[in-house]
């Protein structure tokens, strides 16, 4: 049973541990725990705080997400990646990554975190790819908080 975390600050963990709901919301911490559709058999986890609780942004894991399908905005906190199953038998839809798709994110990751620390990503990556990656960073890096309006009432 297999889920990676990615730290604020960049750093890819593989967790060899079954990836439940209690696992996940202890990884992305305290506020609530918000589910982030990818492209992918998988499911990506932050935290629906974050950014009001002021976790740092986390550049790296929101480019991965990103990458995969995800909304294109900051990130804060760390970032859960689980494999999902939407058609699972069990109501449980959360599962171990397979083994492929682990082996894909962690390409992914290594090439965004070569980019993002300025260096050139294995030969095979596109050099336009590189330069959205880029610019993509300097936008969840510099982005304005996200914040919500709340208004009392309706006028009558």
């Amino acid at each position: 049973m297999t889920y990676l975390v990615i730290d604020p600050d960049g750093a890819l963990h593989v967790r060899d541990r079954p990836p439940t709901l209690d696992a996940i919301n202890a990884e992305v911490g305290d506020g609530g725990t918000d589910r982030v559709p990818l492209g992918v058999n998988a499911r990506g986890f932050v935290n629906d705080v974050g950014h009001l609780a002021g976790l740092p942004r986390n550049v790296v894991g929101s480019l991965l997400l990103m990458c995969c399908g995800a909304a294109h905005q900051p990130y804060a906190g760390p970032v859960v990646v689980v494999g999902w199953d939407r058609h699972a038998w069990d109501g449980v839809e959360i599962r171990s990554l397979p083994p492929e798709v682990l082996e894909a994110l962690r390409g992914l990751h290594t090439d965004i975190r070569t980019v993002v620390d300025g260096g050139v990503p294995r030969d095979r990556c596109d050099p336009l790819w590189v330069a959205q990656v880029r610019e993509a960073a300097a936008f969840v890096a510099a982005a304005d908080t996200p914040t919500i309006t709340i208004r009392r009432g309706l006028p009558t």
